[in-house]
Formats: C-alpha cells, sequence, structure tokens
C-alpha cells in the first residue's frame, strides 16, 4: 500500500513513514499533477482538500479526505479504511523526514553524530537508509508522545468499529 500526500498533510505523511508505509509527500505540485502521480505510481492519495478528494474519486482513484484533526484521530481512520496497522515495527519503519527505510546500527558506528548523553544513555539506534538524509533516531524523551498518539488512535478506532 503506497500512499500520495499533498502538502497540507506532512503531520500524517510522518505519522505513517514512522509506521512503515510508503508515503510520498508533495508540497508543491497542483491538483492535476498529483491525480496524474496518483493514478501512474498506484498510490492512494491523501488530502485535506475536499474539492481534490471529489475531482479523485470522479476519476476513479483510492483516495481519502484527511481532515485537520489530531493525529489519532487521523490515524485512527486511515486505520479503518485502510487496515493500516497502528503498532510502530522497527523493522518496517521508514525515516519521518524522506521515507527511506530504517536500519538498526550499533551506537559506536554513530558516535560522531549523536550528542555524548544520548550516546550514554541509550542503546538502540536506527539510521536512515539514504545516503542523502542518514538521519540518526532513537527512543528518546518523545517516545512516550509517540507510544500515547498511537494508543489513543488504537482506542478510537475500537470505538468506531463497536
Amino acid at each position: 500500500m503506497k500512499f500520495l500526500a499533498d502538502g497540507m498533510l506532512g503531520n500524517i505523511t510522518r505519522w505513517l513513514r514512522l509506521l512503515g508505509y510508503d508515503v510520498e509527500y508533495e508540497k508543491v505540485q497542483n491538483d492535476n499533477e498529483l491525480l496524474i502521480r496518483s493514478k501512474k505510481e498506484k498510490r492512494i492519495l491523501l488530502t485535506s482538500d475536499a474539492e481534490l478528494f471529489r475531482l479523485a474519486k470522479r476519476r476513479g482513484l483510492t483516495t481519502a479526505l484527511v481532515k485537520k484533526t489530531s493525529p489519532d484521530e487521523a490515524l485512527s481512520k486511515l486505520s479503518e479504511k485502510f487496515n493500516i496497522h497502528l503498532v510502530f515495527d522497527e523493522m518496517r519503519s521508514r525515516c519521518p523526514t524522506c521515507g527511506f527505510p530504517l536500519k538498526n546500527i550499533h551506537k559506536n558506528s554513530i558516535r560522531e553524530k549523536i550528542p555524548e548523553n544520548t550516546y550514554q544513555r541509550y542503546n538502540e539506534f536506527w539510521i536512515c537508509s539514504s545516503l542523502s538524509c542518514s538521519k540518526v533516531y532513537w527512543r528518546g524523551n518523545h517516545w512516550k508522545k509517540i507510544s500515547q498518539t498511537l494508543n489513543k488512535a488504537r482506542k478510537e478506532k475500537l470505538n468506531v468499529e463497536k
């Protein structure tokens, strides 16, 4: 399952990538270019633009209208519609910034890329496989918020399914 997100959905793009989904994010393309690319690349079009959503539906494209809500609400609705797994899986996760797969890396290999206190405090690290990005990730203080958001999204999905 591959997605194409319009310029208003950068936040959701990052969340879906973190969950392991292939999401292309287009900040500047016009509606027609998005529609063409969605069809050509067989990507599900995610948009917050009701007019673009209707156009995509009329053209027979798979699409979702993502309203500007909290990440947990948007993820819950997308999960319900496309059976998105709302669980972080380090084997599937992608770089939230560029979308390339993440790979586990030994902390000695990246010592110069991370702050010393991070090096001392954490043992598990991932690095973006894109040579032009190569960002390093770890389960830092922000991990609690990520877990809370995913838990809320799962609970909201369960409430909708009842």
